[in-house]
């Protein structure tokens, strides 16, 4: 079995929040082949739960290969959807840069502000919750959709509003 080598395969999860309103977070990773099954899925289990440890809301689905869902309740706990972690990432190798929602309904009380007048929504990635979050991603690892055989580093976090 197995795909060409730079292919790569849609990673996402889905989270529910305090007014019963999902919010999603949606990448692509590596192809799953007969080669790195048991690889993958422990990379993916481990960037779930760097996830859930950033996020008030409910994790109601997850999807990468197989998709999985979960019969949870409504959190009581402020959990919105629209209060997002973003992760800014760079293709190692053409230095393209874009952004990914990788937490919707944040926890902000585990992020620390990066003190810069000009990035008021910058997060400190060194905090452990975070940190965690760029070792599972960078793990896992996320790829470029333009360059799928590039390596990918995090080189940067910010708090987003207004998720839909």
């Amino acid at each position: 079995m197995g795909l060409p080598a730079g292919t790569y395969q849609n990673a996402s999860a889905a989270y529910l929040d305090a007014g019963n309103e999902r919010g999603n977070a949606s990448f692509y990773g590596t192809v799953i082949t007969d080669v790195n099954q048991v690889a993958q899925a422990a990379a993916w289990a481990t960037l779930l739960t760097a996830m859930d440890a950033l996020s008030l809301g409910n994790r109601i689905r997850d999807t990468y290969g197989d998709k999985t869902t979960y019969a949870v309740s409504i959190p009581s706990n402020g959990a919105a959807r629209e209060i997002a972690l973003q992760a800014i990432l760079q293709d190692d190798v053409t230095g393209e840069k874009w952004n990914i929602i990788v937490v919707p309904c944040l926890d902000q009380a585990l992020i620390t502000y990066i003190n810069n007048a000009g990035a008021k929504d910058a997060v400190l990635m060194t905090t452990t919750e975070v940190a965690a979050l760029v070792t599972a991603l960078e793990a896992f690892p996320v790829r470029n959709p333009r360059a799928q055989a590039n390596s990918v580093s995090v080189v940067g976090m910010k708090v987003v509003r207004g998720q839909k």
